[in-house]
This record gives structure tokens, sequence and C-alpha cells, in this order.
């Protein structure tokens, strides 16, 4: 699934994004599983004196459920495989309250962090608005309030490249599907006591329309009309303190279904953090 799609051919796939994730806990945890000592990494110190510097990287096991027809076919890998769904979706609802629960001042007070649906899908829905408006348009500096660094890197660099005088305009002409979270997970940033990784996956079906322009001029047989499915992660940082954000949302990428081939690829991510964290505990 690709970021801008409809104005990019860029795609990252779920194995492209799974080795970016294993490089970042690698990076921002110092390659804890190798030392000795069991001070911080660098880049979480970082994190927290300054929370815009939080590693970010889609959490392991962000579960899209992908179509039925890519169930496993066999009764021992359904089983495995549809035991992997209840676990994720039951661990991430349970972390969730359990962080909610936690966020209230008094029995009979409301609790500070707020899991309300609406609000979370309209912050995912106007940044995804936002971002291909600023892809379209060139305008990198707006690009990098609204994505992560890791994301705008590549997008900018295709900002870049555009022939002189080319510029795009953008439309989302309709959403085919009333948008819907699939995946919801609020984790510890490792090697923090008081800072909460959220991110939110939104699915967005929707059809979007993309017309060239060059030097002001319609380029002939420029405008397309794609229907797209994107699943667009969004991240911030939570103070489990004072349970408010740290940082602005942001775009961290997008993914593909979880499919059984990627899931099992996905557990070695999962390994990899369960290392790390037994390193630097």
């Amino acid at each position: 699934m690709a970021v801008g799609r409809a104005l990019f051919s860029t795609s990252e796939n779920r194995a492209a994004a799974n080795r970016r994730t294993q490089a970042a806990i690698r990076k921002h945890t110092g390659n804890a599983v190798r030392q000795t000592g069991k001070q911080p990494a660098p880049s979480l110190e970082r994190a927290k004196l300054d929370p815009s510097k939080a590693p970010t990287f889609v959490l392991p096991e962000t579960f899209v459920i992908p179509p039925l027809s890519r169930f496993p076919k066999q009764f021992k890998p359904l089983m495995s495989y549809l035991w992997g769904i209840i676990r994720v979706k039951s661990l991430d609802f349970l972390l969730a309250r359990q962080y909610r629960f936690s966020s209230m001042p008094g029995w009979r007070q409301k609790p500070l962090l707020s899991l309300k649906k609406a609000p979370l899908i309209a912050q995912t829905k106007a940044l995804h608005r936002q971002m291909n408006e600023a892809i379209a348009s060139g305008d990198a500096e707006m690009l990098e309030k609204i994505v992560d660094s890791y994301l705008y890197v590549p997008l900018a660099v295709n900002i870049e490249q555009r022939p002189k005088g080319r510029t795009c305009t953008w439309e989302l002409v309709r959403y085919n599907k009333e948008p819907r979270i699939v995946s919801h997970k609020i984790f510890p940033l490792q090697g923090t006591k008081d800072k909460l990784l959220w991110q939110v996956t939104l699915s967005i079906a929707s059809r979007q329309r993309v017309v060239e322009h060059e030097r002001g001029r319609v380029v002939p047989g420029s405008e397309k009309e794609l229907d797209l499915v994107e699943n667009v992660v969004i991240g911030t940082m939570v103070s489990n303190e004072t349970w408010a954000t740290q940082n602005a949302w942001k775009i961290i990428s997008t993914v593909q279904p979880m499919t059984p081939e990627k899931w099992e690829r996905e557990q070695e991510t999962v390994k990899l953090l369960a290392e790390a964290g037994a390193g630097s505990s």
C-alpha cells in the first residue's frame, strides 16, 4: 500500500515495513541486546526531553485483517492464524482500556485519555487529505508537518524530482466506504517510564482524482481517477502522568493487510523487540 498512491508510484509492502521497524528498534534501543550496561539508548534519552525525537515506526502486530479469501485453507494453519488475530486484538483492547482506566483522576471522574473513535477518525481523514494536497502542490514544508520523518524523505525526493514547472491537483471525489479504525494500539515507549506510543490505523476506501499541470496548463491525458483502499497509520506520544499528547499526530505509514505469510514474518520483528526489551531491562 503506497502513501500518496494516486500521486506517486512509491510502494511499501509489509516486508519492507518490517525491515524498517527492525532497523528502528535496533537504532532506538542502542542495540540493547548487546549492551552490558542498563542505560537507555541516547535516542530514548532525547525522547524524554523532546517528544518530537521519539522513535516512530509502525508498531509490531499492527493487524489489519485481510479478506476471508486470504485466510489459510488448511485447518491447523487456520486455527493458528485465528488465534493470532484473537490474541492481538484482545491485547490491544485490554491495554488501551487499562491506560484509559489509569487516566481517571478519581473513581467518579472522567478519564483524561479519550479513546472515542469519532475524533480519531476525523484526525486521520484530515491528515490524509492534507498530505495528498501537500504532495500534489509540492508543498514540502507543509508535508513535513504532516508526516513522520521516515516517510517525509522519499516523498520530498519525489517532489524534488518533478520536472520544472510541473504541478498536480488532487481531489478526494468521495469515500467509497465509511472510513473505519482497523487497529488501535497504545504501547510503552522502550526505555522510559512515563511515555506511551499511541497509533491508530484507519482504513480509507476512496475515489481520488489527479490532474497534472505544466506551466499552468492541464497536461492532455493526465487526468485520472483511482479507487484506492489505504490503511493509514497515524501516531503520537502520550505522557502517562498528565495523559496529554506530547506531539502532534502525524502519518507514519500505510500498511497492507496482515496475510498469513506476512504474519509469520511479523513474528521475527516481535522476537527482536522482546530481545531488545530484555536486554535493556
